[in-house]
């Protein structure tokens, strides 16, 4: 038996980015990523780590890869 309710459809958290900016032959990675126990966002550039304040940004049109989970139910 198939639930059909819509409180039974699953649900996702976004909880990380990988941009690329460049070309196909050549560019750079950066990752964003939100940590598991504050929630707070973070930039991952080569060495440096920066805190996230302005969210809204956070997906642009340089997204590669998105990553989710599946939220508990």
């Amino acid at each position: 038996r198939f639930l059909t309710c819509l409180e039974c459809v699953p649900t996702y958290n976004l909880f990380g980015i990988s941009n690329h900016s460049g070309t196909v032959y050549s560019g750079h990675y950066v990752a964003q990523c939100k940590h598991p126990f504050t929630h707070d966002w973070h930039e991952f550039n080569d060495s440096s780590v920066h805190f996230i304040s302005d969210t809204s940004s956070i997906i642009s049109a340089n997204a590669y890869v998105l990553f989710y989970e599946r939220k508990k139910s």
